[in-house]
């Protein structure tokens, strides 16, 4: 089993921070202010799920699953550091729609990561397809700053 089998909502909260991000004026939020929920890693592999509850029933997420190896710089996600790119959801009551980045449409400029220390710091910007209405959305000056990386064993 590898990290990416994991799932990360049935794991306790890990990570502090935030991760902050704006999306374009025709989507249902132009922004994301969010918060971590699970910041681990198996060394090999670092899993990020950060949420933004803008309401009691409303809320959106952003999941990103990048290399432990990652390099400091900006980083496509054509590479081979990303086995999942970011992926977005949008949750109202109890429906949830996900989205996957669109392909190669995004990057991540990595300031600051120390997997010993257990600190991530970067900017990003990606693009996603809303499936319903096929429109493309933008993600964009969005900062990561979070700390308290959990190594856990898979």
């Amino acid at each position: 089993m590898s990290i990416k089998d994991l799932e990360l909502d049935k794991l306790k909260k890990s990570g502090e921070g935030t991760v902050i991000a704006k999306l374009n004026k025709d989507y249902v939020t132009d922004k994301f202010e969010g918060k971590p929920d699970h910041f681990i890693t198996d060394n090999k592999i670092v899993a990020l799920k950060a949420t933004y509850q803008k309401s009691s029933t409303t809320s959106f997420t952003i999941n990103l699953t990048f290399d432990a190896n990652i390099k400091l710089g900006r980083n496509e996600f054509s590479t081979e550091h990303f086995p999942s790119p970011f992926r977005f959801s949008y949750t109202s009551g109890s429906h949830t729609k996900g989205y996957t980045s669109a392909k190669n449409a995004g990057f991540i400029v990595v300031e600051e990561f120390n997997i010993a220390k257990g600190i991530f710091k970067a900017a990003f910007n990606f693009s996603f397809v809303d499936f319903d209405t096929n429109e493309l959305h933008q993600v964009h000056d969005g900062q990561i700053d979070v700390e308290g990386l959990e190594t856990i064993e898979v």
